[in-house]
């Protein structure tokens, strides 16, 4: 103890000035827990984990156990492509994402329908004597009075902006220009946005909701600290970019049905048999079958390769040029002094 001017006592900072140290190497300890925790092939190796390994061993394995959810991102894929990434209003997709927030997906899903219903244009929105309807339709969601100050707030500004209250022009803009510019919204944090790149967009996004950041802690892919935030910051930056959509639908939905990777081992749709799944992301299931797996997906993975490029390159190299009953090859890759050799021209002189 110490004794002030007054003659009374305090008590001694020397205790307090110590206590960051204690923190720092509680930190220090639960670091190095997770770290001897962390599956590795080699365990002399400092890689950044996930590695493309562990991610193509959990891409593969869970899209086994869940295979709906794979053919339910072909069928994304094939849409984007087909309508190159236009199908979609950004507008539509961002609000419905906020509707989903903190929210049961039959929830979320009824709200953007009675809010569509009641809403076609979004123009409509902006009126704010429309609010008390807005927050009618979405009331099943939850929050109704938040959201549909923030969805208004947002369509509104939008419109100020840029003439119409339309978010499509973030289709012209590169990735970290969408973040800031949908950021300034109250409402949308980075898994929203992170789901509006990757689902409306089809930007190579990493999304981390309470599934995929309970189970990365699981697999000591992130730290046990680790926020959605800290959490999406490392992972979006690690997973590579061809496996971010399977890996994400396959960790939500894995975390809703596994006993073992469910929050307090309670799933949210557990087997109908009343049997629990394999779990191929348990320590000893991932190290016993970590080499086999990624060796046969990426076997795989190479003979499609192969078999595409070589379609692709007989699409490119070869087409048909038609004159009346008779068809020749061109080589389109053919020296320009061989042009010459066709006889397409010389037939119609």
């Amino acid at each position: 103890m110490a004794r002030t001017s007054k003659g009374k006592t305090r008590k001694s900072t020397s205790k307090v000035k110590k206590e960051p140290a204690k923190a720092s190497s509680s930190r220090m300890a639960a670091a190095t827990k997770v770290k001897s925790e962390l599956i590795d092939d080699d365990s002399s190796s400092n890689a950044v984990r996930p590695t493309a390994e562990e991610c193509l061993y959990a891409t593969v394995s869970l899209a086994k156990l869940h295979p709906h959810v794979v053919d339910k991102n072909e069928e994304r894929r094939k849409t984007l492509l087909e309508s190159c990434g236009l199908r979609d209003s950004i507008t539509d997709s961002v609000i419905s994402t906020m509707l989903s927030q903190n929210t049961t997906d039959k929830n979320s899903k009824q709200a953007w329908f009675q809010l569509k219903e009641a809403f076609p244009e979004w123009e409509a929105v902006c009126d704010p004597t429309n609010l008390p309807k807005v927050e009618a339709a979405i009331k099943v969601a939850g929050l109704a009075k938040t959201r549909a100050e923030r969805i208004h707030n947002m369509l509104c500004q939008v419109r100020e902006e840029r003439g119409v209250p339309s978010l499509d022009y973030l289709r012209e803009i590169c990735d970290e220009q969408v973040k800031r510019d949908l950021g300034r919204f109250k409402g949308l944090g980075p898994k929203t946005i992170s789901c509006v790149l990757l689902f409306a967009m089809g930007r190579p996004e990493f999304p981390v909701d309470t599934h995929v950041l309970r189970i990365s802690k699981q697999l000591g892919w992130v730290p046990s600290s680790a926020t959605r935030e800290s959490a999406y910051e490392h992972l979006n930056e690690t997973i590579p970019p061809d496996l971010k959509l399977d890996l994400h639908c396959l960790l939500v939905t894995h975390g809703k049905h596994c006993h073992a990777c469910a929050a307090n081992g309670k799933p949210q749709f557990p087997p109908q048999d009343g049997t629990k799944l394999e779990c191929p992301l348990k320590k000893s299931t991932m190290t016993s079958n970590m080499h086999a797996v990624v060796a046969a997906a990426r076997s795989t993975k190479e003979e499609k390769a192969s078999l595409d490029g070589g379609s692709s390159d007989a699409k490119r190299g070869k087409i048909r040029v038609k004159e009346e009953d008779t068809s020749v090859d061109a080589d389109l890759d053919m020296p320009k002094k061989k042009k010459s050799k066709r006889v397409v021209v010389k037939k119609e002189e």
